[in-house]
């Protein structure tokens, strides 16, 4: 049953969505986050918001990971992570939350290839087999119990790869599993989307190269496991990166809210937009967020999206929350 609180927020919610469409005023305000987080991990399972590691005040790296429940808008630590790391994807496998390489150890912190596992139920992390190469700001995804791992930078900080490899969870069951190579990624970059949607893995937006200048775009790359080949998706609006933990799939559609987005003519900055993609569809643009954000935590939970995190103004980490109806 819904606490008192959130049946308020839900019915003044409700009515303001019957005389809007979703803008900034629609959002309602929730109590702040227990740490401000940028780019953490996210998973959303069990009607409840998972966040892993990622930047906290000061461009820190974090190893706090915490829970948020909107049925009770309760936050609950969980295990920390083995270290400090961020720029690094989630990904569900049944109850195992899967995450591969990022940056280690501080700002600007170094690539690293640890592979690890955390059991939701036993919370508990678990070692896995080494990324072959250290990588960091690449796509992780899994299809039929195969984690993909592609993209992102090498121990340079700076040079975008191409390299693509595969897991097979099965194979590392019996124990015998290894990452093995398969098709590379046709245009290599970093700090992209990554969703696995209709059987297919989309590589969404990204941008070329980290330290010496951070490209925004526009590319949708989307690759089919049965083929092992990749084919071009409908590309974004606008050049796009920096929304990992605020890319999902719900309601037969991919959604991506926030990020950094580099406008044709325009200059790099936070962004503001809600977008979604319908298979056999072109991108659209559904509503906005309070504040233009970047790499915030994104969800939707029972019919209403939650927010919370992200930088805003360059590299400000914030702890604000916010929800609002699905648009």
């Amino acid at each position: 049953m819904k606490q008192p609180w959130i049946i308020s927020c839900l019915i003044i919610s409700s009515l303001i969505s019957t005389l809007f469409a979703q803008e900034a005023d629609e959002w309602i305000a929730l109590p702040d986050m227990p740490e401000g987080k940028w780019e953490p991990g996210v998973i959303n399972l069990d009607n409840k918001l998972f966040l892993f590691g990622g930047y906290k005040s000061g461009v820190i790296s974090s190893k706090r990971s915490d829970v948020f429940d909107p049925t009770s808008g309760s936050w609950t630590s969980i295990q920390e992570l083995p270290s400090a790391i961020t720029h690094m994807n989630m990904v569900l496998d049944g109850r195992t939350v899967w995450f591969a390489g990022g940056f280690k150890d501080g700002y600007p912190g170094h690539a690293i290839a640890e592979v690890w596992n955390y059991d939701v139920d036993l919370d508990r992390y678990t070692a896995a087999p080494l990324l072959p190469e250290p990588r960091a700001g690449g796509g992780l995804a899994i299809v039929d119990r195969e984690l993909h791992y592609f993209g992102g930078l090498i121990s340079d900080r700076d040079t975008d790869s191409p390299d693509h490899w595969v897991l097979n969870l099965e194979d590392l069951a019996n124990g015998n599993g290894g990452w093995q190579a398969t098709t590379p990624m046709p245009t290599p970059r970093n700090q992209f989307s990554t969703v696995t949607f209709q059987g297919k893995i989309y590589a969404i937006g990204g941008q070329f190269n980290h330290d010496s200048q951070q490209l925004d775009q526009a590319r949708v790359d989307i690759f089919d496991p049965e083929t092992n080949s990749w084919s071009n998706g409908p590309p974004l609006p606008k050049g796009h990166s920096h929304a990992e933990g605020a890319t999902f799939v719900h309601d037969n559609k991919i959604w991506m809210i926030g990020g950094h987005t580099t406008p044709m003519g325009g200059s790099k900055a936070q962004d503001p937009d809600i977008l979604t993609l319908a298979p056999g569809s072109q991108w659209q643009k559904v509503g906005e967020l309070p504040n233009p954000l970047s790499s915030p935590a994104a969800g939707i939970i029972d019919g209403i999206m939650y927010i919370g995190g992200g930088a805003y103004q360059g590299s400000t980490v914030q702890s604000k929350m916010w929800m609002a109806p699905v648009p």
